[in-house]
């Protein structure tokens, strides 16, 4: 005989488990950030980054190649100065950092960038822009050589 008793029961003990643990789940809270850098010669540099800004609670420090602490994801894109993009860069992807040498530092309670950054490509016929942000940042292109040429030193940052 069919127990609409036990049915019920079993049913009402599923939705208070589905519930309870819908309490317990956080919703991220996704943040995406834009900083664009310019130069006094025409230079720019646009970055767009997202992070979690419930599991971040101080400055946020990525170094390297490999899994990032706070970053999900970091593009960097250069702009000459007629404002024609000439090189975009996916530096951080799903988590996963993809440069050996890329670094950056950013505060997200005063929204700017802090210390040494490396940002953009590492072969030849690419660019980056590295350097002290309380110092100089330099915008470099990677010769085919393997060269690098400073194309342009930015002394001031603008976001």
């Amino acid at each position: 005989m069919f127990n609409y008793q036990n049915v019920a029961v079993k049913l009402a003990v599923s939705l208070a488990i589905v519930i309870i643990h819908l309490g317990y789940v956080l919703p991220a809270n996704a943040v995406t950030q834009k900083l664009q850098i310019n130069s006094a010669n025409g230079y720019k540099v646009e970055t767009t980054f997202s992070y979690d800004a419930a599991s971040n609670s101080g400055a946020i420090a990525e170094q390297g190649k490999g899994a990032t602490q706070a970053i999900d994801n970091l593009t960097v894109s250069f702009y000459d100065p007629s404002g024609s993009m000439v090189a975009s860069y996916n530096n951080i992807v799903d988590g996963i950092a993809q440069g050996n040498y890329f670094e950056f530092n950013y505060d997200p309670a005063t929204q700017k960038l802090l210390g040494e950054i490396d940002l953009g490509g590492e072969f030849a016929g690419e660019m980056y822009l590295k350097g002290n942000v309380d110092q100089e940042l330099s915008l470099i292109m990677v010769k085919p050589s393997g060269e690098e040429e400073v194309i342009d030193r930015l002394l001031v940052v603008s976001y």
